[in-house]
């Protein structure tokens, strides 16, 4: 009964006696997972490791050319766009003028024909004042008519107007065509309008003063058809009064009137030269046909 007791525990003893591991074997290990947060932190390692430390002064110097080479090529592309345009606007405002100044050569052709027509007609009523007139009353009637008859020039200003208000005067660049601009308007047409301003007003007082004072208003009248041509009496109309210091008076604005046109034609004949001159100058220096 001993025997099978100890034998018993015996087999207990070695059955009950644990594993031990081997020593060669290792755990095995679980696969290492990165979490999106774990990635992120590695890139931040990384990217500080790569750019740690302060910039050298080449570094701020290329930054620095670079924001000035943009700065400066957009001012270039800027002032470059804005000439163009100042260009075209030159160029339109030449083209404007140059038909201006040819209307003003038309109008002022025209102003001096008509006055060297008058001034026969003002010849031939002096040569009537100085022979006697009393048997060609109609050629008296139909001379003196006509000089209350204005032959203004029209100065077609519209360019320089614009030029000179706007301060665009500054957009015609050539000398050459900004100086002969300048003569044409300041000296040339100037001296016409104010030498023609004086011509009117001497006519006018002509008119007014003398002309109703010696001759007959209705004859005055009925040799103005509704087209404004003039023409002749009829039948020798007589004066209103034949006294010679009116008559007189009357002889001597005659040859002032004369006078007057013929200093208006001379300022008239160096403005269309003037004009002429100009327009060389603007079709040359500008192109234009």
């Amino acid at each position: 009964m001993a025997d099978n007791t100890d034998e018993k525990q015996s087999d207990v003893s070695a059955n009950s006696e644990p594993d031990k591991p081997a020593d060669n074997i290792s755990p095995a290990k679980e696969p290492e997972t990165n979490t999106p947060n774990q990635e992120a932190e590695n890139m931040e390692v990384h990217h500080h490791g790569h750019h740690g430390g302060k910039k050298s002064w080449k570094s701020y110097f290329w930054e620095f050319l670079m924001l000035f080479l943009a700065v400066f090529c957009g001012f270039l592309a800027e002032y470059q766009l804005e000439h163009t345009i100042e260009h075209q606007r030159e160029e339109k405002y030449i083209v404007s003028l140059v038909k201006d100044i040819e209307l003003d050569i038309a109008s002022l052709e025209n102003s001096y024909d008509l006055r060297k027509v008058q001034l026969s007609y003002f010849d031939s009523l002096s040569g009537l004042l100085k022979r006697g007139y009393k048997n060609q009353m109609n050629d008296f009637y139909f001379y003196a008519r006509h000089i209350s008859r204005s032959t203004l020039f029209r100065y077609h200003d519209r360019t320089i107007l614009q030029l000179k208000n706007s301060g665009n005067l500054r957009l015609i660049r050539n000398t050459d065509a900004a100086d002969s601009i300048t003569v044409y308007d300041n000296e040339a047409i100037k001296t016409v309008l104010v030498q023609q301003d004086t011509e009117e007003d001497f006519r006018q007082n002509i008119a007014w003063t003398i002309i109703g004072k010696i001759m007959d208003g209705a004859v005055w009248d009925e040799m103005n058809d509704s087209n404004s041509k003039i023409s002749r009496p009829v039948n020798n109309p007589p004066l209103v009064t034949t006294d010679p210091n009116l008559i007189n008076e009357f002889h001597f604005k005659v040859v002032q009137l004369k006078a007057t046109l013929l200093f208006t034609n001379r300022y008239i004949q160096k403005a269309i030269l003037s004009a002429r001159n100009l327009l060389v100058v603007l079709k040359r220096e500008y192109h234009l046909k």
